[in-house]
């Protein structure tokens, strides 16, 4: 037994040592194993997936508007914050993606300063309202999630605002949601339904093991974030992922539009569910910290366009026939009514944005990019404004609830 468990430290010692030499090796003579980059604005991060790098500016073209795009030492596109809230201040922390972060415009023509603007010119006496952004590109709810744990809570919100984007929200929900910066693919974690329950503590992707969904095993759990902290650590790992991904498809529903079909799909059904418990998790968590909840839906251009104009909808159309007699609002109604039975309100934009641009209303969308242009952040945070007010999320005064 001695002689056997001496060879077996030797085969192992034998191993280490030849895995410590190929790390060495790929870091010496190989260079990250994509070609995409983007670190000027993004780095990894093992637990949010990705974010903003800290204290950065880079100059930005959107389609002829040129610009300064600048990072706050938290890495959002935002002015500094001090974690202290003053005494008469009344905090909101807007949470989402692209569109938060809202790098297409200046930091002053965001809709979460719009907002901020807005409601100071309105406050009552003896208040004043301080937004704080914190979105950064592709981040689904999930991740929106674990920031406010890690982060966004001790900034003491009042109120927790979040965004939701139908197009891609809930496609970013499942497992393997990834992004390429730096050369790397970064990973998210991800929630889970877990034997019927919301499992609130999260999953961590490990390139080559089988991603979790419905039936969950505790060993699994603890072999997949070890081998994501290897991951995230080894460069002779993340050469090997583009292979062994290949073998492992990502888990997704049936094409980007099939949340406006209502037919069934166990995945998109899936998505909703863990939907409904991520969001249900945040306002719990947001309630022990002395905040309220509420969602904002973010207006999908195409199906803005496809209620709009017949052409675009005959476009569309053309290439996905499976949307003739669809319901582009579908997926906001589906929200709604989910955040409805946790008593979590929720500003649907869509009609809004509809009912602008039937009325002759400007442009709010670039004509490529997918995003708010100057106009269209301007809009939103006034109408987020006239929101909170309306719905007594925010305090006013009765004179300024009716305006």
């Amino acid at each position: 037994m001695k002689a056997l468990g001496l060879r077996l430290g030797l085969v192992g010692l034998g191993l280490l040592v030849g895995l410590i030499a190929a790390e060495l090796g790929v870091r010496y003579f190989l260079g990250r194993p994509y070609t995409n980059d983007n670190g000027d604005l993004w780095t990894c991060d093992r637990l949010l997936g990705w974010r903003g790098k800290s204290q950065t500016s880079t100059p930005i073209n959107t389609e002829g508007y040129v610009h300064k795009f600048v990072r706050n030492s938290a890495g959002m596109h935002d002015g500094e914050h001090a974690l202290s809230k003053e005494k008469g201040v009344f905090r909101i922390l807007v949470i989402g993606d692209s569109f938060v972060e809202a790098r297409q415009v200046e930091e002053r023509e965001t809709s979460a300063s719009i907002l901020e603007a807005t409601l100071n010119a309105r406050a009552p006496a003896g208040v004043r309202y301080e937004v704080i952004s914190a979105g950064a590109s592709a981040w689904a709810p999930a991740q929106e999630l674990i920031y406010f744990r890690s982060e966004g809570q001790f900034y003491q919100p009042d109120l927790v605002l979040g965004f939701w984007y139908p197009a891609n929200d809930l496609m970013d929900l499942l497992p393997d949601h990834r992004m390429t910066f730096e050369g790397t693919n970064c990973y998210s974690p991800y929630f889970a339904i877990c034997n019927g329950q919301f499992d609130p503590e999260p999953w961590f992707s490990a390139p080559g093991l089988a991603p979790t969904q419905a039936s969950c095993f505790a060993p699994k759990k603890a072999v997949a974030s070890l081998l994501n902290r290897v991951y995230f650590n080894s460069r002779l790992y993340q050469h090997l992922e583009p292979l062994l991904m290949k073998y492992q498809p990502r888990v997704k529903y049936a094409f980007n539009f099939s949340p406006w079909l209502d037919r069934p799909d166990p995945t998109l059904a899936y998505a909703y569910q863990v939907t409904d418990g991520v969001y249900a998790e945040l306002a719990g968590e947001a309630r022990q910290a002395g905040a309220k909840t509420a969602l904002v839906i973010v207006p999908l251009k195409e199906a803005l366009y496809y209620e709009l104009d017949q052409t675009s909808r005959l476009e569309i159309e053309a290439h996905y026939p499976e949307l003739k007699g669809a319901n582009p609002r579908l997926p906001n109604q589906k929200l709604m009514e989910l955040m409805a039975a946790r008593d979590i309100l929720v500003l649907d934009l869509q009609p809004l944005f509809l009912a602008h641009l039937k009325s002759g209303g400007g442009v709010l969308y670039g004509d490529v990019d997918s995003h708010w242009n100057r106009p269209g952040n301007q809009l939103v945070g006034e109408l987020i404004a006239r929101w909170l007010i309306e719905q007594q999320l925010v305090p006013a005064s009765p004179s300024l609830s009716a305006q």
